[in-house]
């Protein structure tokens, strides 16, 4: 079983959602990147995910961009990207993503990537900017070596291309909260609690929710609708600004809101 598939098993047990964390690989520093991670786990996120720095993030907005073109000018690459991960793996019992674009992963070769995630421990990949329409290479590349291809639904999606989508889901499915990049929002439109409670009765797998949540009442409002909750934006802007310490805390008042 994969290890996303066993977290949201456990998870489910316990009548808990999932907390799902992103933070950007490398920032402030590679070894401080997993001492991030380390703490994150001891907080309560219940799956990290990692994003590989990219010099044109399309579906983010300006805080995961800043720590992208910081994370690049401190030369993080793909191949650091997988010596954290490497560390990881023998550091965390919690599983842990990669979040990234589809030209490093192409450029990358899918095979070789794919082999890459297995051995250093990534349990699934999130690529954005990859359609449904055309990923078969990659899901078939990355489901040789056991790594779930994450996709993605959004509010606005039709019934019968979400079916589709869900016929190939693995791991979980990312649900978009709203349309736009990646960023702090105000308020969770009405439109996505209907979609998530829509999907989750089309699927088996999890459905999690992302894009735009930073608080503890935003969670508290979507929990009864999804399998699990994505924070990133609220998390990296701390770590920008230097409040590292701060985000235990927000992680354990977030985390209570899922149990």
């Amino acid at each position: 079983m994969n290890g996303i598939d066993a977290k949201f098993a456990e998870l489910k047990k316990k009548g808990e959602k999932a907390l799902i964390v992103y933070f950007t690989a490398g920032l402030p520093s590679p070894e401080k990147t997993v001492d991030i991670v380390k703490k994150a786990e001891k907080a309560g996120a219940d799956i990290v995910e990692l994003g590989i720095p990219f010099s044109d993030p399309i579906a983010d907005g300006p805080v995961i961009q800043e720590a992208s073109f910081r994370a690049l000018e401190l030369g993080i690459n793909t191949d650091k990207v997988f010596g954290i991960c490497a560390v990881l793996k023998n550091s965390v019992a919690i599983p842990y993503l990669l979040m990234t674009y589809y030209n490093p992963v192409y450029r990358y070769g899918l095979l070789k990537f794919a082999k890459k995630c297995a051995g250093t421990g990534v349990a699934g990949i999130i690529i954005p900017d990859l359609p449904w329409e055309e990923s078969e290479e990659a899901r078939e590349s990355l489901k040789k070596y056991g790594i779930a291809l994450i996709d993605f639904l959004t509010p606005f999606t039709p019934v019968k291309r979400a079916e589709k989508i869900l016929k190939d889901a693995g791991g979980f499915v990312y649900l978009v909260t709203y349309a736009g990049v990646t960023g702090r929002q105000a308020a969770m439109p009405d439109k996505t609690l209907k979609a998530l409670k829509k999907f989750r009765k089309m699927t088996d797998v999890p459905v999690s929710a992302g894009f735009g949540i930073s608080t503890p009442e935003q969670v508290k409002k979507i929990r009864s609708s999804v399998d699990g909750v994505i924070v990133g934006s609220f998390l990296v802007k701390k770590i920008i600004d230097g409040k590292i310490e701060e985000l235990w805390e927000t992680i354990k008042n977030l985390k209570k809101e899922l149990e």
